[in-house]
């Protein structure tokens, strides 16, 4: 098959996809495989989740990945969690350096470049299971509720240690449901009842 030919077979491809759709779906030898995905990554067509993933963006179908669906294709427990969460519900602008996640321990782990992947027992996602959240089919990856990954970052690691201040976060957008996960997640997390905002905390 020509090189140019190969070339237009990425047009087939998704837009997120695994080193394996080109032996699966096109059909190709590994080696002859390997060959073209190495030269689409220097021609700048793909880029990849990196680590040993082995999953690749097409960036002729989007120059804007989807990095969470990639990742849910290898670590389907996936669970965004810590700054993150709070940054995609608008609650502060903080960005971190990358996103981190929560992965079963009962699957094989795999160390990314574009995210922290962090092991967590089976018993922390049942523990977690109330505040978890996928709301949308559309969308990859799971994600605890706001205040369940805020409960979780203050138990970790505490106010501003975790990389946010109570004047980081944006107050008027947490809700009245917000203050009752808020509730449930303390009292599950061994938190105990406080506020949410500690300079408002009740004597």
């Amino acid at each position: 098959m020509a090189i140019v030919a190969r070339h237009e077979r990425l047009n087939s491809l998704p837009c997120v996809f695994h080193v394996a759709d080109l032996t699966i779906r096109l059909g190709w030898a590994p080696q002859a495989a390997l060959r073209q995905l190495f030269l689409w990554k220097k021609q700048g067509r793909v880029k990849g989740l990196g680590g040993q993933s082995w999953i690749f963006a097409n960036l002729v179908a989007d120059q804007y990945p989807d990095w969470d669906l990639g990742l849910r294709m290898i670590m389907p427990t996936a669970v965004v969690v810590g700054i993150e969460v709070l940054r995609r519900a608008g609650w502060t602008t903080q960005i971190p350096y990358v996103a981190m996640v929560a992965v079963s321990s009962a699957q094989p782990i795999h160390q990314v470049e574009r995210f922290e992947v962090a092991a967590q027992l089976p018993q922390w996602f049942e523990l977690m299971s109330p505040g978890i959240r996928r709301e949308d089919e559309d969308v990859a990856l799971a994600h605890l509720a706001p205040a369940w990954a805020l409960a979780d970052l203050i138990r970790r690691e505490g106010w501003c240690d975790c990389g946010l201040g109570p004047d980081d976060i944006y107050w008027d957008y947490v809700n009245e449901q917000d203050q009752a996960d808020w509730a449930v997640a303390c009292i599950a997390l061994g938190l105990g009842v406080r506020s949410m905002n500690p300079d408002h905390e009740v004597p």
